[in-house]
């Protein structure tokens, strides 16, 4: 019988990974960071309205400590269970200083004491963690340029053998290339995929990715239909674990972007 992976094991495993896949991907001046906190149903509601209307002097302070293109999207990923996925690029140069600066805002501060009791913390976080920083297992950057864009958030649970969890990283850690240039065709660019537990053993999934084209769905017909991609995802599928809240149709879980800034 072989032996059981340990946790350290699987630690020192995913840890690699990340050196493969983000290390290397991420473009000098920016750091891209994908984060997760639980919501109870009931605060839903306030919670869109305040981020609808978030104060000016909230959205000035997210600017001046370098972080931008920040997208909040609010997924069910059981019935009821409902989690604030998020994402944003950081464009400094001392992240700590610029967070420990941002935590020192006064109106940031005020802002949280509305926030936070909204949300809850998952049980997975780490000590000094409020939302819990997801592990980034994917991204390719794809076009270029500055076309206005649409962006997509999405969800989908992984099997949680550290077998399975290995072979998905390690699988993203080298995509195939004609998988890469199929995502290119599709006009899809800034593509990142973050994984996580929500609580011990049981992980998940967070895409973001913003659209280019001009027909979203012609284009994901199209990279349905590609020879290379529909093999890619005869490895890929039965690694993960549908939703079962999922709308027809899908395969990951379609997500509600509740807040942005450019």
């Amino acid at each position: 019988m072989a032996q059981p992976h340990s946790s350290k094991t699987i630690a020192l495993i995913l840890s690699l990974v990340c050196i493969l896949t983000c290390g290397c991907t991420q473009k000098p001046g920016v750091r891209r960071f994908g984060s997760v906190i639980g919501i109870e149903k009931k605060n839903i509601a306030e919670y869109k309205r305040l981020h609808t209307h978030a104060w000016p002097d909230v959205l000035k302070q997210i600017e001046e400590s370098n972080i931008r293109n920040y997208s909040i999207y609010l997924g069910e990923v059981k019935k009821d269970k409902f989690y604030l996925f998020s994402y944003f690029e950081y464009t400094g140069k001392n992240f700590d200083r610029d967070m420990k600066k941002m935590a020192k805002d006064k109106s940031t501060q005020k802002w949280w004491k509305h926030t936070d009791p909204l949300q809850f913390k998952l049980p997975t976080a780490k000590k000094d963690e409020w939302w819990s920083n997801w592990q980034e297992v994917f991204h390719y950057q794809g076009p270029g340029g500055f076309k206005k864009s649409q962006r997509f958030g999405s969800i989908i649970g992984l099997k949680n053998s550290p077998e399975e969890i290995i072979a998905y990283t390690q699988l993203h850690a080298a995509a195939w290339p004609g998988v890469l240039k199929a995502i290119e065709k599709a006009n899809i660019r800034n593509f990142s995929i973050y994984m996580g537990q929500l609580k011990k053993d049981e992980y998940l999934l967070f895409s973001y990715f913003e659209y280019i084209g001009d027909d979203f769905k012609a284009d994901m017909k199209k990279l349905a239909q590609d020879k290379v991609t529909q093999v890619w995802w005869t490895y890929t599928d039965p690694l993960q674990q549908r939703l079962a809240i999922r709308k027809k149709g899908e395969h990951w879980s379609s997500i509600e972007e509740v807040f942005h800034t450019n």
